[in-house]
């Protein structure tokens, strides 16, 4: 399936915050405001995707993915287990395409984008409280 990328400027505060943390620290509140933008797209897919019999609508997962240079990104995917989910995506050439993965990824990006700096500003003042003790 398609990447779909989100680049997010102008976060100065958020961005000194992580500065300030410890690397564990700094880690985990990433993981928690990246994984709830995530999320907040693979609700919507999961609104938008065809109910048959609700399998494919289960499956929609958030998965973490890091590169080899520990760079941390999160995916809105469908396991092998739902492989047809790719065949309503983008169509076959018996079958039209019926897009819910894309329409839930453009549609939700600015809301994806504050649940995340929220998630992450929550996380920060958290992880920030936890090395204070």
């Amino acid at each position: 399936m398609a990447d779909f990328a989100v680049e997010i400027t102008g976060l100065k505060e958020l961005d000194r915050a992580l500065q300030e943390l410890a690397w564990p620290a700094a880690r985990r509140a990433l993981r928690k405001g990246m994984r709830q933008g995530a999320n907040v797209i693979r609700d919507e897919a999961r609104a938008k995707a065809p109910l048959d019999t609700g399998l494919l609508k289960r499956r929609i997962r958030t998965r973490e993915r890091s590169d080899l240079d520990g760079n941390m990104r999160f995916s809105v995917e469908i396991p092998r287990s739902a492989f047809y989910g790719r065949f309503i995506e983008y169509g076959t050439s018996k079958m039209a395409a019926k897009p819910f993965l894309r329409p839930a990824a453009e549609g939700k990006t600015e809301e994806a984008v504050t649940s995340m700096r929220d998630a992450l500003a929550e996380a920060i003042a958290i992880e920030m409280r936890r090395a204070r003790r």
